[in-house]
């Protein structure tokens, strides 16, 4: 049998010594050889008394041999065929076991960590330290002995003994299992042979519940056996013998002529009962007799035909026929128990209550079946396209129906039930009536709501229709909160976007609200009504992700307008982000002020911000783009400079520049505009307006900083997308600021003190800003036209002394010192030219950075440059071979310290005195003559080898409030004294100093000559010198053959 454990070898054979008697009776053999062994000896057992067969306790039980000695038992043939046909092997069931190592390694972990506890529980009582005069009184005195009976030192004593005494039973459950463990295998064997027993168990009682369960299902199926004999008599005679005859009368039979005349006589009766005896109830009123009945019909609910059997008014009216008026329904009810039920509850209505009675009983019996209707309808709804989003719940005869179950936030649901009608009287009734009706409450997130209108159409029941009309109103709802709090924001209120909203009665995917983000986009919002999600059109990534944000809001009719307008300050500052990089902007990506700052400088309700920056401007300033529900902006940020602003101690340095301030920018949007465009022509109109006010407030900051008077008044001559700030600066005649001042201080003797700045825009690079600086002359120049074509960067107005120019300075920089420079480089230039014409000097060309003149025109012609740049001094330049070259630097100098008129003076001055010693280098081009120039008054001709050393001093003298040339005789040098030739010398000299000529003449203590003399005199000198040599050469022939003479060098 299966569960029986296999017999172990040892069990089934016997020790080859063991004999038995030879009169026993066996199919047993017995070391090979057949011996008979009686069965009756053991019939009753084994013949000893604790012996048995030594399969139990192993071969000898209780020492005695369990057979026969020499007897060994042999497994029959039978037995062996059945060994071939025996079951397979029990299963083996391994599965929950744990591993007894496992269990013991836990249990000791358990025991560590509780005793850890124990210890720490222990240690947080309280010691209780015994008094001094306990250990005297100690009977034993002994320190060590002492017994600690205080209630800390008992509770640790019982917390310890608690957790010994508990793991001790822990581990004594151990020791049971380990033992048990030592068996495993046998152990297991006895738990799968349970587990066998416990199968076939379950499995015969099972089999038992299934007959039982057949045996009764086929009770229905069981026909009783059939009548032969009576269905052969009835097929054959058409009656059946056995069959009692009650010998009814047969009807009478009736014409067509005397059926009709029964109706008519019918529906009199019926027309004088209802109208006269009857008391019909209002709802029955609509009536029609006709064929001999009374129909009664209520309007999308049911129709009932009456009748009666007797004359008698006070009779009862009996039920005919009964149908429903509403779909889905079927026209009639059907024969069958339904029909029969509902009949025979009419007729006892009727006969107790009237027709009261019956249209309570019909009416009740209509609404309870189109309720049933709506269920079974809701049930269908749940296992088609609602499946995921509709609950649906029976509470007695009312249907509960939970729509949008899947969105987040309250529930939503409605409810269809019978409500009790108020109360109707009439003068004709004693009683009020009450007649019940169909009801609808909606619930929209938890909360009843009332005043709402929704055609049920009770006639053509269909709750697909209600549950969209109801979720049309709250999708209408939800649309109408959005937009009302939208048109309460002011970009809505003042027109510059647009809201348009779309309602249905009937259908959601009818209802949308289609708002406009930006200048150029809009968007458009509806709802799915079976789930209730919100769908964004048309499909983007920033559509999408406020579309999910919208569809997880808890209450999206009082926080979906943040949702839109969150949308709307993303998409136009993406927007604005795409169009200012494609203009040339840089996302400024550095900057993170805090909220404090933000707060500071932009208005509370600003949602985004993006910072942008121009490369070719200041760093200091850039552009800022702000949206917020009340609009979108630009404005110029300016940062805070880390060298002048002070740092605390915590700041950190990695977090970029701070701001410093922000002011709003003007744009091109009309003025009630809340929405930018960002278009390339109003992002670059956008820009010089930024520039404008940057250049501005630089302007205004460092004229309030440098003490000048200033206005500004708005200006919009130039054109509405152009409109800015002009300043009116008051130089001061006399004092010049400061801060202002440099090597040519301003003031405007020339012109007046009022000078105009217009702002007109940036340059072609777009990296500075264009003005245009305007002022007038108070007297007017009298070449003013040549002035004009001379200086094309200046406009001069021929008659009214008015001129304009323009200034170019970088963004982020003041433009009032780029001014100060060019009306000083303006006064310059034209004090130059005035200087120039009144001298009567050649005007060649003159700029704002330099003046061209011819100041001689006598045998060659000398021309002269004036170099005035607004960041270098001033200085002269001349051309070779202009004699003025000599002393170029003492004219720039004397030109830095005084005037023009003082230099021009000075250049006629020694223009004949340095032609002179021009020529005279020029004559001597083997060298010998020397020119020092001291100073442009002063100069020294030094002569020197090949000619005798000497030379003289000429120096500018004045005489007689004239400039004269005086050549001091006692600068004269002769060279060495004893020289031969001297004699001749001072007598050439001597005519000279004491000679005269044209221009010049000699005195005591020199040769004075005039501003033209000077040339002839410095000839004169220059012969003396000459002929000097020659009489040298003549006196020393050696010296001039040594001289001449050509020496060879090996």
């Amino acid at each position: 049998m299966p569960g029986i454990l296999p017999r172990s070898e040892s069990a089934t054979k016997v020790s080859g010594t063991s004999k038995i008697p030879n009169d026993t009776q066996s199919g047993a053999t017995a070391g090979g050889d057949t011996t008979d062994v009686k069965l009756e000896d053991y019939r009753n057992g084994d013949r000893h008394m604790n012996g048995g067969l030594e399969l139990v306790n192993g071969t000898y039980a209780n020492g005695i041999s369990a057979t026969p000695t020499g007897v060994q038992r042999k497994t029959s043939t039978a037995m062996e065929k059945l060994v071939g046909q025996l079951p397979p092997e029990l299963e083996h069931v391994t599965y929950g076991y744990v591993r007894f190592s496992a269990l013991v390694a836990k249990l000791a972990q358990s025991t560590f960590n509780g005793l850890e506890d124990v210890i720490k529980d222990m240690s947080e009582l309280p010691v209780s330290q015994p008094g001094q005069n306990a250990l005297l009184s100690h009977p034993h005195h002994q320190v060590n002995g002492i017994r600690d009976s205080s209630q800390t030192n008992v509770q640790k004593k019982l917390r310890m003994l608690s957790f010994a005494s508990n793991r001790r039973a822990q581990f004594i459950k151990i020791l049971i299992l380990s033992r048990w463990a030592r068996q495993a295998e046998a152990v297991g064997r006895v738990v799968d042979l349970n587990v066998w027993l416990n199968t076939q168990k379950r499995q015969y009682n099972e089999c038992c519940s299934w007959m039982g369960e057949l045996k009764r299902l086929l009770v229905p199926v069981k026909d009783p056996n059939p009548d032969i004999k009576t269905a052969l008599e009835v097929l054959s005679l058409g009656k059946a013998s056995w069959l009692p005859n009650v010998d009814y009368l047969a009807p009478e039979t009736f014409s067509s002529g005397q059926l009709l005349d029964a109706f008519r006589r019918i529906n009199t009766l019926l027309s004088i009962r209802l109208n006269l005896h009857e008391a019909i109830p209002l709802a029955l009123r609509d009536f029609s007799i006709a064929s001999g009945r009374a129909t009664f019909r209520v309007l999308d609910e049911f129709e009932v035909d009456l009748s009666i059997a007797e004359e008698e008014p006070s009779s009862q009216l009996y039920f005919i026929d009964f149908r429903f008026t509403f779909s889905p329904m079927p026209a009639e009810l059907p024969a069958g128990r339904l029909r029969s039920d509902v009949e025979g509850r009419a007729n006892d209505v009727l006969k107790r209550e009237g027709l009261q009675g019956l249209f309570d009983f019909l009416h009740n019996l209509a609404l309870t079946h189109k309720l049933n209707v709506f269920r079974n309808q809701a049930f269908e709804m749940t296992r088609g396209n609602w499946s995921e989003d509709l609950q649906v719940e029976a509470v007695h005869r009312s249907v509960v129906v939970q729509y949008w179950s899947n969105r987040p936030g309250g529930k939503n649901w409605i409810e269809l039930g019978l409500k009790r009608g108020q109360e109707t009287r009439k003068s004709h009734f004693p009683s009020a009536q009450r007649v019940p009706y169909i009801a609808l409450r909606w619930f929209r997130s938890g909360k009843e709501v009332t005043g709402f209108q929704i055609n049920m159409r009770l006639g053509d029941l269909s709750l697909a229709n209600i549950l969209k009309q109801v979720i049309a109103l709250h999708t209408n709802y939800i649309f109408q909160e959005i937009a009302a709090m939208l048109r309460g924001a002011l970009l809505y209120s003042e027109g510059s976007l647009r809201l348009k909203s779309s309602f249905s009665a009937t259908e959601s995917m009818d209802a949308s609200l289609l708002i406009q983000v930006t200048a150029s986009k809009a968007v458009k919002v509806i709802q799915e009504p079976i789930s209730g999600r919100f769908a964004l059109l048309p499909a983007s990534h920033l559509n999408s992700r406020a579309e999910s944000e919208l569809n997880r809001l808890l209450s999206p009719a009082t926080e979906g307008a943040s949702r839109i307008a969150d949308l709307r300050s993303v998409t136009s500052q993406e927007e604005a982000g795409a169009s200012a990089r494609s203009v040339g902007w840089e996302s400024v990506r550095s900057l993170n002020p805090g909220q404090e700052t933000m707060q500071r400088l932009f208005p509370k309700a600003t949602q985004r911000t993006n910072f942008f920056r121009r490369q070719s401007w200041s760093l200091s300033w850039i552009l800022a783009f702000t949206t917020s529900p009340k609009g979108d902006f630009w404005w110029v940020v300016e940062l805070l400079d880390k060298e002048t602003a002070p740092e605390p101690p915590t700041s950190n340095a990695a977090a970029g520049p701070k701001l410093r301030a922000a002011y709003k920018v003007a744009t091109t949007e009309p003025p009630q505009s809340l929405v930018l465009e960002h278009s390339y022509t109003a992002l670059a109109q956008l820009e010089r307006n930024a520039a404008g006010m940057i250049s501005q407030y630089i302007d205004t900051r460092h004229l309030a900083a440098s003490r000048i008077p200033h206005k500004i008044q708005l200006s919009a001559a130039h054109g509405a997308e152009n409109r800015s700030a002009t300043i009116f600066l008051r130089f001061p005649f006399i004092r010049t600021p400061s801060i202002l001042q440099s090597s040519n201080s301003l003031s405007l003797p020339w012109a007046n003190e009022i000078v105009r700045l217009d702002y007109r825009g940036l340059d072609p690079s777009n990296s500075s800003v264009v003005h245009i600086a305007s002022a007038r002359m108070q007297n007017l120049v009298s070449n003013i036209k040549d002035l004009t074509s001379a200086i094309s960067s200046i406009a001069f107005h021929p008659t009214s002394g008015a001129f304009a120019f323009q200034l170019l300075t970088k963004v982020g920089e003041t433009t009032i010192t780029n001014l100060v420079h060019r009306l000083s480089a303006i006064g310059r230039l034209l004090d130059f030219i005035c200087t120039i014409k009144t001298h009567g000097l050649t005007f060649n060309s003159a700029s704002l950075t330099h003046v061209d003149f011819t100041y001689n025109n006598i045998l060659k012609p000398l021309k002269a440059v004036i170099h005035f740049p607004s960041n270098a001094p001033m200085r002269i330049s001349l051309t070779k071979p202009n004699p003025h070259l000599r002393i170029v630097d003492h004219l720039t100098a004397r030109l830095l310290s005084h005037d023009l008129a003082t230099v021009i003076a000075l250049m006629r001055m020694t223009l004949p005195l340095l032609r002179a010693l021009s020529s005279i280098e020029s004559d001597h081009t083997g060298g010998g003559v020397e020119v020092l120039t001291r100073s442009e008054q002063w100069y020294r001709v030094r002569y020197f080898s090949p000619y005798p050393k000497g030379g003289y001093d000429i120096r500018l003298r004045q005489r007689r409030d004239e400039p004269m040339w005086h050549i001091p005789e006692s600068t004269v040098k002769k060279g060495d004294e004893g020289d031969e030739g001297d004699e001749a010398f001072d007598e050439t000299l001597k005519a000279v100093t004491n000679g005269k000529g044209e221009g010049w003449i000699g005195m005591n203590g020199g040769v004075v000559a005039t501003i033209k003399g000077v040339e002839e005199t410095v000839g004169r000198l220059d012969e003396v010198f000459r002929k000097r040599r020659h009489v040298a050469e003549e006196s020393n022939p050696r010296k001039r053959k040594a001289e001449g003479e050509v020496v060879e060098i090996d």
